[in-house]
């Protein structure tokens, strides 16, 4: 059973001024410039090959992209996301090499806060299942990873232009690293995974859409952590032309983790959010909730959790997009 920690007055005054000031510190390093929300910031364009810097909130990358032929990356205009799906699984064949080195800026964040402010992380603590800084950094469980990615590449982007940009992805990605991330502390150990992906991000002037479906499997060789295979759907929608539409202003997340030798369910990832679009202003708000739950056996040993409540880990994410 989960309790809700007894306060007095003055402490819930300092929680909500502790959650005001972190939501406006992290606002102001991720989400305060358009230029930060899932955006290209570089790209650079020789011959056939492409090298892109992208900066996001959670997800960071820098992408070299070597074409396996001698055709340059397709452009595909069409605004139906069933048919950016269609088109992506009907040529599987393999024709560009993606070299990527991406890093997570939230999960460090909260890795950082809990190994600095520690003080402040425990202040943050709403409830034995809630801690604000866990809730907005929970995702990735590690900071960064190497990644090669091969497979069919397609973009959103027509030459010349800047109002719209993003690419779509169907393959193999191998990814690996040398640290994990636990209850916002960092855990070393080399990790390795492969997984089937169907990615994509297209802006088309304010409009935004991503998604994320994989299928796949992470391998330890921390003796402390299970291996697992996963299953992961993701998909994010802004839409200011249809701001009535829930389906095409909101977010979905879900992944699940299921032990390699057992087959035991370890995790369960799940959070969705609804989106709020001011199309005079072009700013989103949003609001998203969900949860982490981990069982007792995706960690052994040292890492075992002996607190069957630190398993359960409640998300809540409101959030405003310029």
């Amino acid at each position: 059973m989960y309790k809700i920690r007894p306060y007095s007055k003055s402490s819930i005054n300092n929680i909500i001024q502790n959650y005001t000031f972190f939501y406006l510190f992290t606002s102001f390093l991720f989400l305060s410039n358009s230029i930060l929300y899932s955006k290209s910031v570089y790209h650079k364009q020789i011959n056939n090959q492409e090298i892109e810097f992208e900066l996001d909130t959670y997800y960071t990358s820098l992408d070299y992209y070597l074409p396996l032929t001698k055709t340059p990356i397709p452009y595909f205009d069409d605004e139906n996301e069933i048919n950016i799906y269609n088109k992506l699984i009907a040529s599987p064949a393999p024709r560009y090499m993606v070299f990527e080195l991406s890093a997570y800026p939230m999960p460090c964040f909260g890795a950082f806060v809990k190994k600095n402010l520690l003080h402040f992380y425990n202040e943050m603590n709403v409830s034995d299942s809630f801690n604000i800084v866990k809730s907005v950094s929970a995702g990735f469980e590690e900071p960064y990873a190497i990644s090669i990615f091969l497979g069919n590449v397609i973009s959103f982007k027509p030459k010349d232009t800047k109002n719209m940009e993003g690419k779509g992805y169907l393959g193999l990605l191998l990814s690996g690293g040398n640290y994990n991330i636990k209850d916002n502390e960092l855990i070393s150990g080399n990790w390795i995974e492969s997984e089937i992906k169907l990615k994509g991000d297209k802006t088309v002037n304010d409009d935004k859409m991503s998604w994320s479906f994989r299928v796949g499997s992470k391998f330890h060789n921390n003796i402390y952590i299970k291996d697992a295979l996963y299953f992961s759907l993701r998909r994010d929608r802004t839409d200011f032309s249809n701001t009535k539409s829930i389906l095409k202003n909101s977010n979905f997340e879900y992944t699940m983790d299921v032990d390699i030798k057992e087959g035991n369910i370890m995790r369960h990832f799940f959070l969705v959010g609804k989106k709020f679009p001011y199309s005079k202003k072009k700013i989103v708000f949003s609001i998203a909730t969900g949860f982490v739950w981990e069982g007792s056996a995706k960690y052994t040993g040292k890492l075992a959790r002996t607190n069957d409540e630190k398993n359960f880990q409640i998300l809540v994410r409101p959030n405003v997009e310029f």
